[in-house]
């Protein structure tokens, strides 16, 4: 085979002019997102086009930002508006994150050092009875968190206002399990309400268990995350320390909006 006539690069020429390892280029063949032009039927070696070069440019580039390979792959197939906005949307969640790290550091160092907390928080214990709510329950990571809480909220009350009902306390969210950047939950958003309302495509009804709470009130930059685990902490700690146990996911009951003066209750059924 003519390299030259047929204008291909030898991989290790080509990951030399894109600035990508061999084993870089070897992965996003076998994702199929840059296979080469040409692999050699006899002795399996892989050639790329000259031509191939910008879009292995640009998976290093899209890399060099942490952007995962599933969403490059999405950037790669889309057209360039929505490619951007992909981009954009990556972007902004690194802000968020570098942010949750800039308020996590003070906290971590104190923990590291093994101060005692300067947050003062308060666990009160009350007793609740069955509630009935409509519910939507779904996976989401820690980036789309907010957004998923606010679109079900609104879907709540639109069901709630559509059958005739009428809401009966504060809309709280149960984490069944963890939500960050690597774990999905689930997180069950959910409404209290008067009497029993009919289930309506993803929003379901169940009665909410009753029981004893230990609850602590976080409120402002406390209920901001990492902050807010403070209040997750403490809960569970009271709960252990005084010999009871957990026996239900933990609730968050959103008594305001989140702001400045948000109030937000941690909350968990014990035994």
């Amino acid at each position: 085979m003519n390299d030259t006539r047929y204008n291909l690069l030898a991989i290790g020429a080509f990951a030399n002019a894109a600035q990508l390892s061999l084993k870089a280029l070897r992965l996003y063949d076998q994702l199929g997102i840059l296979t080469p032009s040409y692999v050699d039927p006899d002795s399996g070696y892989r050639y790329y086009h000259a031509q191939q070069l910008h879009r292995a440019r640009l998976i290093r580039m899209l890399r060099q930002i942490d952007l995962p390979l599933a969403t490059i792959r999405r950037v790669l197939a889309t057209s360039p508006a929505e490619a951007q906005q992909l981009v954009l949307e990556h972007c902004a969640m690194l802000e968020q994150r570098a942010e949750r790290a800039r308020r996590a550091v003070h906290d971590l160092m104190a923990f590291i050092r093994q101060e005692e907390p300067t947050m003062a928080l308060e666990v009160t214990v009350r007793t609740v009875a069955p509630q009935p709510i409509i519910s939507i329950n779904k996976r989401v990571k820690v980036e789309q968190l907010g957004e998923h809480i606010r679109d079900s909220l609104k879907a709540l009350y639109t069901l709630v206002e559509a059958q005739g009902g009428s809401a009966a306390g504060a809309p709280l969210g149960i984490f069944h399990g963890p939500i960050n950047h690597e774990d999905d939950g689930p997180i069950e958003v959910c409404l209290p309400v008067m009497g029993a309302l009919a289930a309506a495509g993803e929003v379901a009804t169940r009665e909410l268990a009753g029981g004893k709470l230990a609850s602590v009130m976080m409120i402002g930059d406390q209920c901001e995350f990492p902050a807010i685990l403070k209040g997750y902490d403490m809960a569970f700690d009271w709960v252990r320390k005084n010999g009871y146990e957990v026996i239900e996911s933990p609730r968050e009951i959103w008594h305001s909006e989140p702001g400045e003066n948000a109030r937000m209750e941690i909350a968990l059924l014990f035994r």
